[in-house]
């Protein structure tokens, strides 16, 4: 009996190939487009997942509240992780790391700058390093001990092994190889090629460790032993800080546990001063799980329109069957059968197009996806399930509405379909329904990725080069300064700086400030910037109120400060001018505007400018050129600096290059992936829906042929069907605006500045809805109107 259905399937597959063909490509296309999908939100949503204590693994974030604000840090102090370890039973292990940025070498090349981390063993034996090469629970237990990544070992020393071989940092510091480790996952919110034992943190940047409760510059992983302790500890040591650390009045500073898997996609809020790192967004995810459910559910419900277009031409056949004696059954098996055929066949033709497009898929999303069974055999396992469960109720209907058609019904002609026009109507609505959201959010996201790149961020980023220069002798910042004459001598050169911080190339300090005008007891915390008198002129950065540093007040150097506009609307003055800060140590002479000082996914914290000026170790110089012979330019002050200061490479970039890279080239990458698929799901509906008109048309036939025989005109008939889809397409719309209205709502709290909702996007997009529908359907409305009513009466 089975192979009998089977040869009669494949009589009726060889009679209606052309179809069948259609049927699968079509199919095959959709399911590209959400296993595809399917990779992307499994990648992204498994960061940090590949480490065998994943679920135990925590990061401690600092949350500093005061009066107006709440910022949450990455950043804790050094002996945090000793302390959680010794006082809390819960917790089996604590580390802290944090990213450092080296020139390293191993004879007299010297490579350009590493990113790697700075910790202890402890760190190694909660995260799941292969020690390829030494014992992975001492390596970093001595001072200047380095561990290299397989890459930059092989890079370091081609000719033979690492271990026990000499690494010079910054041509100064002589480290010893004490391990090489397997290149650590890029899918993981840690970017590191090397580590650096916590033992050497005061020999390299002078700064002794124990002494740093008070400075927050680690962060800090623990390890439980039980996941479900996670929430009640993380309540038990919210207030540890306060008993080592001299709280101000009117500030808090709180601690919290994040799991590590989620960190890359919930911590977009968080200001990484340890870590860094590139970022996204859960909702984004969201985003993509809703394309990729829009996606399969249009494929399914254009299989069953397609399937649903051929029952004319079949119900004969049932009817004859039915006549011979064929059971119900016996149909169903037959049914079944082509469902299974089809869905085998649509397998297979995905999965060939997924191995064919991966690798392009790839290159464009920026990410490193791959279709390895051995390490995706569960992922494969749901796809595999979820499209036969697609494919197999995606065939319920012409195996349940088929095989029960009544014998009488077809011999007579009533063709019963004919009385489900309201399930074709509502089928033409949900096309309709998902096409306007899917429009709408890929417009919005590229007028939001527009708007970013062109938003004004309140300085000039073009042509300015920077660096840090390590300045811990009197003379080493003197000779700054002599530098800075002589650069300025050359005609490419127009502006010089030195500061502690500068936008987008590091954080600065965050400093906790009482001012005149508020509570006794109340503090706000002020992100800050030691700068010169040339940093407002180097950056371009507009003055708002007063006036910016200079040298004709004895006063500024020592006693004056400049703040931002937000820290003016936080603090409630109106006029900020002569107002005083931090015990009216400090006086107001200026208001800058705000300029973005992290990320444009983050908010402009409250600021304040100083040029209370202390012995640092490092000095950030920025320099300012003009736009033509930028390499030439670039090449002259990096060979300036590396004559006058022979201990530590020095390597100046342009600010403009990569910037904002992390968190802009993750948008980047999210826009061209959503946008596709999106246009992808979009030719889907114009296929469902022209397939459904397609099929209610053929319906329709007869009635269209006795009005034209009674004397209707094309164009009367032409405008009466149309009018029936245009009351579908408003409804549609009214229903989706609403749904859309709060969707985009909820997608543009992803961005610390949105481009917004305006009315002339909803009007863009409704006409643009409108042109597709009418593309879609006007031209088949037209063609069937005009065609020759006794074709269609002498068929009937």
């Amino acid at each position: 009996m089975l192979k009998l259905n089977f040869l009669l399937v494949l009589r009726q597959l060889k009679k209606d190939k052309k179809t069948f063909f259609i049927n699968l490509l079509g199919t095959s296309f959709g399911f590209t487009a959400i296993l595809l999908m399917a990779l992307y939100i499994s990648y992204e949503n498994n960061y940090d997942s590949f480490n065998e204590n994943s679920e135990n693994l925590f990061r401690v974030e600092r949350t500093v509240n005061d009066k107006s604000q709440s910022q949450i840090f990455d950043s804790t102090p050094y002996e945090l992780a000793k302390e959680l370890k010794t006082s809390f039973p819960e917790i089996a292990n604590a580390s802290g790391a944090r990213t450092v940025s080296n020139y390293l070498s191993a004879n007299e090349e010297i490579f350009p700058r590493n990113e790697g981390l700075i910790t202890d063993s402890n760190f190694l034996s909660m995260f799941s390093f292969d020690f390829l090469e030494g014992d992975k629970n001492s390596a970093l237990s001595q001072p200047m001990s380095i561990a290299l990544s397989k890459s930059l070992a092989d890079k370091l020393f081609p000719n033979g092994t690492a271990i026990g071989k000499t690494v010079f940092v910054n041509k100064k510091y002589n480290f010893t190889v004490t391990g090489v480790f397997a290149d650590y996952p890029k899918d993981s919110h840690m970017n590191m090629e090397y580590m650096i034992s916590s033992s050497s943190y005061e020999g390299i940047y002078g700064i002794k460790p124990e002494k740093g409760w008070a400075e927050s510059y680690m962060c800090t992983y623990i390890l439980v032993k039980d996941k479900t302790q996670a929430e009640p500890l993380s309540q038990k040591m919210a207030n540890v800080l306060a008993s080592h650390v001299e709280e101000q009045e009117g500030t808090t500073e709180l601690l919290s546990l994040r799991p590590i898997t989620d960190i890359y996609l919930k911590t977009l809020d968080v200001r990484s001063d340890a870590m860094g790192g590139i970022r996204n967004n859960v909702i984004v995810i969201y985003l993509f799980i809703a394309v990729a459910f829009f996606t399969g559910f249009i494929t399914t419900v254009n299989y069953i329109n397609l399937t649903t277009t051929q029952l004319v031409n079949r119900e004969l056949e049932i009817g004859m069957k039915k006549v011979l004696g064929i059971s119900k059954a016996q149909l169903r098996y037959q049914f079944i059968i082509e469902s299974l055929l089809m869905v085998f066949g649509v397998i297979i033709v995905s999965t060939i197009l997924v191995f064919s497009i991966l690798p392009l898929f790839s290159l464009v999303v920026d990410r490193n996806l791959s279709l390895g069974f051995s390490g995706n055999w569960l992922f494969f396992l749901k796809v595999f399930v979820i499209i036969l469960s697609l494919g197999l109720l995606s065939g319920l209907y012409p195996v349940l509405y088929l095989s029960s058609l009544k014998i009488n019904s077809i011999l007579q002609g009533v063709t019963s379909i004919k009385r489900r026009s309201f399930l074709r109507k509502g089928l033409v609505l949900f096309q309709l329904l998902i096409a306007f959201p899917l429009i709408f959010l890929s417009v919005f996201i590229i007028s939001q990725i527009t708007y970013l790149n062109n938003k004004d961020t309140g300085f000039e980023k073009e042509d300015v080069l920077l660096a840090w220069i390590k300045t811990p002798k009197p003379e080493d910042r003197e000779l700054l300064k002599v530098i800075k004459d002589k650069l300025l001598q050359n005609p490419n050169i127009t502006d010089y700086s030195i500061s502690t911080g500068a936008p987008f190339f590091a954080s600065g300090d965050e400093i906790k400030l009482n001012w005149e005008g508020g509570e006794a007891n109340d503090k706000i915390l002020m992100s800050s910037y030691t700068v010169d008198y040339d940093f407002q002129k180097t950056f371009k950065i507009a003055m708002l109120k007063g006036r910016w540093f200079s040298e004709d007040f004895s006063t500024d150097a020592q006693n004056s400060c400049i703040i931002n506009e937000t820290a003016a609307s936080i603090l409630g003055w109106k006029n900020p001018i002569g107002k005083k800060l931090d015990d009216g140590r400090l006086t107001v002479i200026g208001v800058v505007k705000d300029f973005n000082q992290f990320s444009l996914f983050q908010k402009i914290p409250p600021m304040m400018l100083s040029m209370n000026s202390e012995d640092l170790a490092y000095s950030l110089v920025s320099i300012k050129t003009r736009a033509e012979n930028r390499s030439d330019t670039q090449k002259f002050i990096n060979e300036t600096f590396n004559t006058n200061f022979i201990d530590v490479p020095v390597e100046f970039k342009f600010l403009d290059v990569g910037f904002d890279e992390g968190f802009m080239t993750a948008l980047q990458n999210v826009m061209k992936i959503f946008i596709l698929f999106s246009v992808i799901s979009i030719l889907l509906v114009i296929i469902g829906l022209y397939s459904l008109i397609s099929f209610s048309l053929t319906m329709q036939k007869k009635m269209i042929a006795i009005r034209k025989v009674l004397g209707a005109s094309t164009k009367s008939l032409f405008l009466l069907i149309l009018r029936e889809y245009m009351i579908l397409y408003s409804i549609a719309l009214s229903i989706s605006l609403l749904l859309t209205y709060f969707t985009v709502i909820q997608v543009s709290k992803v961005f610390a500045y949105s481009v917004g909702i305006t009315w002339l996007n909803f009007l863009s997009v409704i006409l643009m809805t409108l042109i597709i529908v009418l593309f879609t359907i006007c031209g088949k409305i037209w063609t069937t109107s005009r065609e020759n009513p006794l074709n269609a009466i002498s068929r009937s």
